[in-house]
């Protein structure tokens, strides 16, 4: 695995939409703190269950985390066995995912833009993009570069946050600059873009609404289950896998 192109030409490569990861630098320093709380911590628990059930990594297969962030995800896979690999445009994220590495080891991180991905074609055994398709400047293209360095037979998995559940409604009226311009998606236009390149299934998280911050953890899992029973439509957070075929 090496970079075939120089790390500063794939960050600064001029996109239609600029550059939308700037918000981020700035906010490297407190934005895992939302995990700290209850709702937060339940929301991540619920959406990585999603994506790791359909990605389902391996020991020692090469695993890419596409729009890296603070590593969380990345450090997970590691955890897991994997060979992780985060690719993160934000220099501001990459320091506090950087931060986090053991000093015996731990997950290699590479800044980049998931639209121009510095890896050889049919490098990784997987690659997950978990909430990073909303603020791609061009999602098309993020997809095509995940699945050109995916090797024949490996899967890419996408985690976004559905445009018909309160989370996107509640994210998309925030005044955050991280939230500016972010596009939430359709699980069926999130089934339509990856299709192209394999068949694909999805799995549907987050049934409990924003609304609900200081519920304590039991209720929020017990309101989940339920959901999952009885209104998986109105799902907040959609997860897609494709198989990538010859």
């Amino acid at each position: 695995m090496s970079p075939s192109s120089t790390t500063s030409d794939r960050v600064n490569r001029p996109t239609r939409q600029g550059l939308p990861w700037r918000p981020f630098d700035d906010a490297g320093a407190t934005y895992d703190d939302w995990y700290k709380s209850p709702l937060g911590a339940f929301a991540e628990r619920v959406e990585r269950r999603a994506v790791f059930e359909l990605l389902a990594p391996q020991t020692g297969e090469l695993i890419l985390d596409v729009g890296s962030g603070t590593g969380r995800h990345t450090l997970d896979l590691f955890r897991r066995g994997a060979r992780a690999v985060g690719v993160e445009p934000s220099a501001g994220m990459l320091a506090v995912a950087q931060e986090r590495r053991s000093p015996v080891g731990g997950p290699l991180y590479v800044r980049a833009a998931g639209e121009a991905l510095p890896f050889r074609p049919h490098t990784f055994d997987g690659v997950v993009i978990v909430t990073t398709l909303e603020f791609a400047a061009d999602p098309d293209a993020l997809l095509f570069e995940a699945v050109r360095v995916t090797r024949v037979g490996g899967r890419v998995v996408v985690g976004a946050l559905s445009r018909r559940g309160p989370w996107a409604a509640r994210r998309g009226r925030s005044r955050s600059p991280l939230w500016a311009g972010a596009r939430f998606f359709m699980e069926g236009e999130l089934r339509a873009m990856l299709e192209r390149y394999g068949p694909v299934r999805s799995r549907r998280a987050l049934l409990v609404p924003p609304q609900l911050a200081r519920a304590p953890s039991p209720l929020l899992m017990l309101l989940e289950r339920l959901g999952v029973m009885l209104a998986t439509r109105w799902a907040a957070f959609i997860a897609v896998r494709v198989n990538v075929e010859g």
